[in-house]
C-alpha cells in the first residue's frame, strides 16, 4: 500500500510549480507592455537616454549632448585659429619703407661777378673812413679792383629787378636770384643793354665797370658789389664762398 502523504507532497510541490510559472508568465507580460528608460551618464558629461518599446522591434536611442562637450569642441577649435593667425604673422614678409629719393639738384656756385683784388671789404655793420668823403659811415658792400670796361657778369641765374642811378653809387643794376637772394652791381658804366624783368643765367653780361659812383671817385677803378638777404646787407665775399 502506498504511502498517502508521499503523494500528496508531489501534487502540492506540483501545484507551486505551476503558480510559479504562471507568475512569472504574468510580469513578463505586464513589463513588455511598458516602455523602460535606462539613463546612464558618460565620462565626457554627456547624458545617454535608452527607450525601449515591447512593441517594435527598433530601438531609438537619443543622445543629448551636454554644454560641457560642446565647449571642448568650441575651445578646441578656437585655440587652432589663433596658431594659425600667428603662423601667418610669422611668415609674412616685412615690408620696409624706403625713403623718398631726392631729386633736387645741389644749388649752383656763385662765381665773381669780376676778376679782381678786394680793395675794401664789406665792414660787417662797423664804421669806416671813407677814403673820398671823409666821412666815417659802414660799408655795405666791397670794391674789387677792376679796369675801365672790364665786362661785370651775373654771379647766379636770377631776373632784373632794378636799373637805377644811386647819388653815391652810380648806375645800378639789382638782380633777385630764386631764393630771395638780391645782388647789386655797382658803378657801372652808362648806357647799359639789360632792363628790368630780364631773366639773366649765371655768367651773363649786365655792363661794365665804369666811373659813375661819386661816393668812391677816389679810389682805384672798381666794382662796387653788395648782397641783400631779406632786405639786409650781408657779407658779399662769404656769398660768393657759399656761406
Amino acid at each position: 500500500m502506498k504511502n498517502s502523504n508521499s503523494g500528496k507532497g508531489f501534487y502540492v510541490a506540483l501545484s507551486l510549480c505551476v503558480a510559479m510559472v504562471g507568475a512569472a508568465c504574468f510580469y513578463a507580460y505586464d513589463q513588455t507592455g511598458k516602455p523602460q528608460t535606462v539613463r546612464k551618464t558618460t565620462d565626457s558629461g554627456a547624458a545617454m537616454t535608452l527607450t525601449s518599446a515591447a512593441s517594435a522591434t527598433t530601438h531609438t536611442t537619443t543622445i543629448t549632448t551636454t554644454a560641457a562637450t560642446t565647449q571642448k569642441y568650441t575651445t578646441a577649435a578656437t585655440e587652432a585659429e589663433e596658431a594659425a593667425a600667428i603662423l601667418r604673422r610669422t611668415t609674412e614678409p616685412t615690408t620696409v619703407s624706403e625713403p623718398p629719393a631726392t631729386t633736387s639738384a645741389a644749388a649752383e656756385q656763385a662765381i665773381m661777378p669780376v676778376d679782381g683784388e678786394i680793395i675794401q671789404p664789406y665792414s660787417c655793420g662797423e664804421l669806416v673812413k671813407s677814403p673820398t668823403t671823409g666821412v666815417w659811415q659802414t660799408h655795405n658792400g666791397m670794391d674789387i679792383a677792376a679796369a675801365l670796361g672790364t665786362e661785370v657778369v651775373c654771379v647766379l641765374d636770377g631776373t632784373v629787378s632794378a636799373v637805377d642811378e644811386d647819388a653815391l653809387l652810380g648806375v645800378c643794376v639789382s638782380v633777385l636770384h630764386a631764393d630771395g637772394t638780391v645782388t647789386r652791381y655797382c658803378n657801372l658804366n652808362e648806357g647799359l643793354e639789360v632792363f628790368a624783368g630780364e631773366n639773366l643765367e649765371r655768367g651773363a653780361v649786365i655792363g661794365a665797370v665804369g666811373a659813375s659812383a661819386e661816393a668812391e671817385s677816389r679810389m682805384d677803378s672798381h666794382l662796387h658789389f653788395e648782397v641783400l638777404k631779406n632786405d639786409k646787407y650781408v657779407d658779399p665775399a662769404a656769398f660768393l664762398r657759399g656761406e
